[in-house]
Order: structure tokens, then sequence, then C-alpha cells
């Protein structure tokens, strides 16, 4: 590591560190010699089949006959966050694409002349927007809210690597369609009630799905190797990015391929290999991970994984001891180099990190509680200023009234430069500014573009405001750093927010709200262009239109403008600009807490709604004594770390204007948005401003978290059905919050003291299922919750609702209620593939009467109201 990229590091093994200060000339690379030392790292695997070459012809007495022809294959593959899509994000004026999507933009890869010298480049967009290579072809609010789509594009990441030997051995890419049927094949899913299955397993339906293509690629690389085809292929080295829930992607893509490449010889020899050739993950670039995976921790639960995100997000474990000798380097090793840089204030609930620090396997390969929680060799973690997109990118400039001179000035440029040179100094096939190229030396596609160039730009204001934060900020343990960082955060509301956001200068800057009769236009315009767009990319006829609902777009394409509906971005969901709302109510809600003025806030939009969600993840409550003592810590610190920072209100202490400018023109608040943009509706009105952002350790935590759902069941339920309903009694006995989760139903969970009481019940009837005693052990508050996961595993499996299992009337009413309204809607859709056609194709009316369909309806819709006990 360069001087200026290690100072300030500490060689405590459980430390975050402080992301270094910015240096006035940035960090891509300004002379040549540096990007030679790229190239021969790139190189190093020739190298070492030259040397190996050699060697044989001189024990053999033979002359030697030159360099080898040679390549190794070096494969960028980039996972964007939620809600990031490159080409909409990249069309936009100007540019909002996040930093993995730029650094993508400079890597090797993506046409002829660079995957004809070995450089390859993937891209998958973010949750919740357009993907056609994994059929997603409309953006998906379960995308946005709970990560739905996440595994299919880390199995298409998988397929990749087929798609890069297949171009080139034959010059063939892996096709759209085969594509489709790999991802197809490989994804698993909590199959529904009626049809009663299990959770598949998705290693076994990756092995089954990609073996036989490796397989025949293995054989295909085996004949050029006989026939002395050149180039020979020496390995595949993988270069692989991700943010927020890509980093998520990325850290499960790391550890599903491990599995997948993993060979031991006759001696226990450990090495990694894909279809034959030597594998390895020379850098993992991540920021900042957020694996909240089947549900978004938007009320008084906390979210845990499951699904793809069960048990991946530790970094993979070398196994060292005893390796193959293939006589290229570092073979032993899988993943080398890992940064994580990671947001110091971000605060939403739905947003709990992923640190990389984790407890060190013993000798059985267990978790070893004895030894404290560190991170692994070669790898680092940074905090950095700012929420989770102010590291990740992706706002646009004047969001939210910041960055007003342009995109220079977004505080997620100090980031991008970090990434870019950690990745760059270990070899990653990154390109670099055009002027440093020696043009005998260099080839001409190692350098920049312009418009490449350009998304690497900073100002030195900017930097000024970076590093007076990092002047005094401190390193320690991430969860100090967050608690300390949180409170400077609080300080700066304290003035900005208690003290009144529309008097404070920088609040001028916020553009004006869009008026509502034009974001309805915009959505319903949305709404059908993105209908039609999906049709045309299935084949599929286009929508029709009534002349009355032809009128009606006419007018709102008027109402909008044409030039404006023609430039329409169909990738992402239409997210109207609301700042001075989101901002006003966000401090409203601020002070309103700071004061204590204990009462419903007076906008219109905070709390308003009861949530629904799909849930098929992991899900814990957290202890209220803590969250007290969150807002008891944040008050009390915030008040002290204010006064430091300002002398008066709306007056920054000497030396201290740099750093609340940073605040002020710079950091965004992420949370304001969450909780009043019109995209997904209002989320998280069951937190505030005074919470520390919940941390995972691989299966430990920061806070204090007791069990109420795992793997798709609820602690206390004996009985499992389509979705399920939870009602947590916590300071307000009124709360009442429906859950769709892909299990259960309503009984009362009556804890020990200290637990917090929890209902379950079928959101569709409002009926109560029975439950299961003497379960509270496995609802205990605990830091460990992962412990607590695993022994649920080994529960026995719930049977499933069915005609069998449904032995009393309330039960009965509850599954003739869901095959009623799953066929109607298979009907509508006529999606046999979909969930509704599942139970649709099971409920068939072969052996029913006629018109069992509108009995089993009517008999839904008779309940009586005493029967749904909500």
């Amino acid at each position: 590591m360069s001087e200026s990229m290690s100072k300030g590091t500490s060689p405590s093994p459980n430390t975050a560190l402080v992301a270094p200060n910015f240096p006035a000339e940035g960090r891509l690379p300004k002379e040549p010699k540096l990007l030679s030392e790229n190239i021969t790292k790139q190189k190093r695997d020739e190298v070492a089949f030259g040397n190996q070459q050699r060697k044989q012809l001189q024990a053999k007495g033979e002359a030697n006959s030159g360099t080898p022809c040679c390549k190794t294959l070096h494969i960028t593959i980039a996972f964007d966050g939620t809600n990031n899509n490159d080409k909409a994000d990249s069309a936009s004026v100007p540019s909002s694409c996040s930093n993995i999507a730029r650094v993508f933009h400079a890597s090797l890869g993506g046409d002829p002349a660079t995957e004809q010298e070995g450089f390859f480049r993937y891209y998958s967009p973010g949750v919740g927007t357009v993907f056609p290579d994994i059929r997603e072809y409309t953006p998906s609010d379960g995308g946005l809210m709970f990560a739905t789509g996440g595994e299919n594009r880390i199995n298409w990441g998988l397929t990749r690597l087929i798609d890069v030997l297949k171009q080139t051995l034959d010059g063939a890419r892996l096709e759209l369609s085969e594509t489709q049927a790999l991802v197809d094949s490989m994804a698993t899913g909590l199959v529904t009630f009626v049809t009663g299955g299990l959770l598949e397993n998705g290693e076994k339906k990756r092995e089954a799905a990609m073996r036989p293509e490796i397989k025949k690629l293995e054989g295909a690389l085996a004949k050029r190797n006989e026939a002395e085809q050149k180039p020979h292929i020496l390995a595949m080295r993988l270069y692989v990015y991700g943010f927020s829930r890509g980093a998520a992607e990325a850290r499960t893509f790391a550890n599903w391929l491990q599995t997948l490449t993993r060979v031991q010889g006759d001696a226990g020899q450990t090495e990694y290999r894909f279809a034959g050739l030597p594998l390895s993950i020379e850098f993992l670039g991540l920021c900042d991970t957020v694996a909240a995976v089947g549900m978004a921790d938007s009320m008084p639960f906390a979210a845990g994984h499951m699904g793809w995100a069960d048990d991946t997000m530790r970094l993979p474990d070398e196994a060292l001891a005893k390796c193959m000798n293939t006589a290229l380097p570092n073979d032993c090793h899988y993943l080398k180099r890992c940064v994580h840089l990671v947001s110091a204030h971000e605060q939403r609930a739905s947003f709990p990190l992923d640190s990389i620090r984790r407890r060190p396997r013993n000798a059985e390969g267990q978790r070893d509680t004895k030894q404290a929680s560190s991170y692994r060799d070669g790898t680092e973690e940074f905090v950095y200023p700012g929420v989770h997109s102010d590291v990740g990118g992706g706002y646009s400039p004047k969001n939210q009234g910041k960055a007003m001179g342009g995109s220079a000035e977004l505080l997620s440029q100090i980031a991008l430069h970090h990434l870019y040179a950690e990745a760059f100094k270990v070899g990653a096939p990154l390109q670099v500014p055009r002027r440093i190229l020696l043009p005998d030396v260099h080839e001409a596609f190692r350098g920049m573009d312009e418009a490449t160039e350009n998304e690497f730009d900073f100002s030195s204001t900017l930097v000024t405001r970076f590093n007076a934060w990092q002047s005094q900020a401190k390193a320690g343990t991430i969860d100090e750093m967050m608690k300390r960082e949180q409170a400077l955060l609080t300080a700066w509301r304290i003035d900005r927010y208690a003290g009144g956001l529309a008097q404070r200068g920088f609040f001028a800057n916020v553009e004006k709200d869009m008026p509502q009769a034009e974001q309805d236009a915009w959505t319903a315009i949305h709404e059908r262009r993105s209908a039609e767009s999906a049709a045309a990319a299935q084949g599929q006829p286009l929508p029709t239109y009534t002349e009355e609902q032809e009128k009606e777009y006419q007018a709102n394409v008027q109402l909008v403008g044409q030039e404006k509906v023609d430039n329409m971005r169909l990738e992402k969901a239409f997210d109207p600009p609301l700042d001075q709302a989101q901002l006003l109510g966000a401090a409203a809600e601020f002070r309103h807490d700071y004061l204590k003025e204990w009462g419903i806030v007076d906008d219109w939009r905070i709390g308003s709604t009861i949530i629904d969600m799909l849930v098929g993840g992991t899900v814990y409550a957290i202890n209220e004594e803590d969250e007290a003592e969150e807002y008891n810590y944040l008050h009390d610190k915030g008040t002290e770390r204010y006064k430091e920072m300002f002398s008066a209100p709306n007056k920054p202490r000497q030396g201290q204007e740099d750093l609340v400018a940073l605040f002020d023109d710079q950091v965004h608040d992420s949370r304001a948005w969450f909780m009043n943009t019109s995209a997904i509706g209002p989320r998280e009105p069951f937190t505030d401003y005074f919470r520390i952002r919940l941390v995972h350790f691989d299966n430990e935590s920061n806070k204090q978290l007791s069990l109420v759902a795992t793997a798709g069941r609820v602690i206390g339920v004996g009985i499992a059905v389509a979705s399920i309903g939870l009602s947590i009694k916590k300071r307000d006995p009124r709360l009442l919050l429906a859950l769709p989760l892909m299990n259960v139903v309503r009984p009362v969970l009556s804890g020990k003291v200290g637990l917090p009481e929890i209902s379950a019940f079928d959101p569709l009837t409002g009926i109560a299922l029975p439950m299961l005693d003497n379960l509270d052990s496995l609802r205990t508050f605990t830091k460990a919750p992962g412990d607590m996961t695993a022994k649920v595993a080994a529960l026995p499996p719930l049977k499933p609702l069915t005609a069998s299992t449904a032995n009393t009337p309330a039960l009965q009413k509850i599954l003739a209620a869901h095959q009623a309204l799953e066929a109607v809607e298979a009907a509508r859709k006529k999606d046999v593939g979909a969930l509704a056609g599942l139970v649709a194709k099971a409920a068939n009316d072969e052996d029913k009467p006629g018109g069992w369909l509108d009995m089993v309806a009517d008999q839904a819709g008779k309940l009586k109201s005493s029967e749904k006990n909500v």
C-alpha cells in the first residue's frame, strides 16, 4: 500500500480504518511507470508459464524457443446497487451513475480488441431495475424493497464465466436464451402452501446446471491443448465489484463460485479451477454492503438474511495448508484482496450494514468463539462520511440541494477514487488517463476516453471539506466509529433541522417539488410505456387502448411535454422530485424528537401507512431498552458535539466551517427520501433519527436481537401457510403490522418479561392459528442471532396448510380464501409459471363440482368479523 493510502492505519486486527486523506491531485495514476507496474501484475501468469517452459526445455537439452504464446483471461464483474441502472443513470443529464458503473466504464473489455487480448467485463443492474438477461422487463417494487431478483443476478454472474470461455474458444457468445435457461434452472424459492413443496437446495441446482457446461468447456480446452493451438489459455483472474445489495451479491457470488471451483487432490491438496483452468478473485471491491433480503427493516423489526444472502456474507476462507503445484503464482489463494468502503452516517433501519469482520474458524471449521472477531488477511474496511449513496454513488448533482457545482462536488467521488486506486494497485485491468500512455509501450485501448475520465472529476472545494472531516475522525471498531459519527451528524442536525431548516441558507438550493398533477401524469405515462417495452422485449403483442385511455394519455403527454416523454428512461421506477417536502418533513420529525415534543409529527406523509410486505428472510425484534439507550446517547453526545461545532445558532465555530459545509452541501439525507418517496410509498414510519445503525458481523450483530422468524417460519407457529401477518405490541399497543411472509397465521407469542409481545395472523382473513409452546428460549435477546437461526433450522419442518392439515373450521376458511384468491389471480394473469399459476394448477377443477371457484370465493367473503380477531 502506498504511503498516502496507508497513513493512519492500525495493526489491531478488529479495527476499521478512517478513509485516508485525499490528495489534491486525486488518485488516478499520473506516471507511465504506474501503468507499466499494473500491466506487469496482469502478466505474471504468462511470466511464470514462460519460466516453467524454459526450465522444461533446459532439462531436455533443447534450445529456448522464445516467449511462449499464452494469455490469462481477466474478467471484471460489477454488481450495481438497489435501483441503480447504468443505462438509465448514464443517460440522465447530468449522469447519476454509481461508483460501480463508473469503475465498470473504466474496466477493460466489452469490445473485440480488448476481448482478443483476454479482457472481459460484465455489468449487472441493481435489484428493482430492468434486466432482460434474467427476464426482468419492468422495474420491480419487490426488488427495491426486498432484493427479489438478487439470486438470479448472482447466478447470471456465474454464467459469465461460461460466456468468457465460449468466446475464447470459438468466438461464440452464450446466447440470451441459453443464459436465461441456465439462470432459470438455478433459481430457488419458497414453494406454495398448496403444492406443499420444500425449499430447494441452491447448491445442488447450481451444480446440476453449471457442471455439464463446465465439463464441455473443459473437454474443449483439453483438445485445444492436445492440438497445441495458440494462444495457450493459462488461468482466469476475476475482479468483482458491488454496492449496496450488489455488494451482498458480490460476496455471495464469491462464496458460490468457490464451492463450484474447489478441487482436492488425492492427498487433500486444494485448488480452485473452472473448466480445468486455475481461478482466483484478485480483487473484491465493496461499497456499503446491505444484505437485508426478504424484509426491509421498516418497522420495529430488524432484517437478517435469507435465501441467497443466508450464511454467504462471510468472505471466503482460504485453504492454505495443502495446495497443488500448478507453477502459476498464488494458486492456493482464492480471494486475494478485499476492500470495503462503508458509510458513517447511514441511519435507515432497513439498510443494516454487513461488515467483513468475523470470528476466525477453528480446526474443525467452526467459528471460534474464544477468539475476537477480526479482519482476515488481505482485507480492510474503511469508514467514509455521508450516507449510503454518498459512498457508493448514484446521486445527481443538485439532488436535495447538494453538489450544486456539478458532479465534481459529489461526495461519492472521493470513495470512487479510493476504490479505483485499490483495484489498480493489485493489477485490476483499468484504463488510465490517456496522457500517461507511452505510444511505443502501452496499447491505446488502455487510455480512458474523455467521458470516462470526466466521471472521475472532483473539485478542490470537495477535497478541502472531506479532509476537514477526515482530520477529526478516529479509527476504532466499526460499531464504535458508527456511534461517534452518528453523534456528529446529530450535532449538525440540531442546528440545521431543530434550528429551522427553511431558514438555513443552503435550503435555498433545494428545488421545488413536482406538482401532484405532473406526478400523476408522469406515473401514468411511465406505466404505459413500461408495459409496451416489456411486451416488445418478450415478443408479445403491444397493449391496446380504448379511445378514452388514448385521450387521457395524450393529455398527460401534453402536460409533461413530448420531448421529455421521448427521453423517458424505463429501466427504473419513476421517482418524482420531492426534495423540499422530504427535507422539511425530516426536519420536523427530528425537531420534535430532539426537543421531546412527543406526539405525532404534523406531516401528512410520515406514519400514514401500515406497510404490507412479502417477507422471505430472517426477522428480529430489537430490545426497547437498547433503543432508549441509543436515543439518550445520540441526544446527549449530539448536544455536546453541537456545542463544539457551533458557537451560536447558524454560526459554525472558527475552524469548523469546512466540516459544517460538508454536511450542508455534500451529505444527503437518505431517510428523508425513504420516508416520503412516492415510488414505493412511505417507509420506516416506526423509526427515527435517534437510532444507531444495525451492523451484522457474519452471524453476530452490534445489537441485542430477538429472533421472530427465519427460513419461512415464525417462531411458535405450528403450521405453514402462504403468508403471514405480524403484530407487535411495543410502546403503542395499537401498532399493527401486516407482513405477508411466505408462511403462517395469528396467535399470540406471550414471552417472558423483556420479550416483545408478538402476534401472527393470516393477513387475508385475520384468523389466528394454533401455536407451539415452550419456544421462548429461541427468542432470547442475543448479539449472536446466527446461533438462534441455526437452532431453528434444526427443528422439524412445518407441515403445509392443505386439505388434510386444515383440521379446524378456522384453518379450512383460511385455506379456502387463499385458494380462491390465488386461482382468481392466476386466471386473470394466465401465468402458470408464477406463484398464482402453481396454485391454480394444484387446485384444478378435475375432481371438483361445477362452480367450485365461486363456492370457495363466496365462503371466503362470508367470514364473520368476530372470526378475524385482528
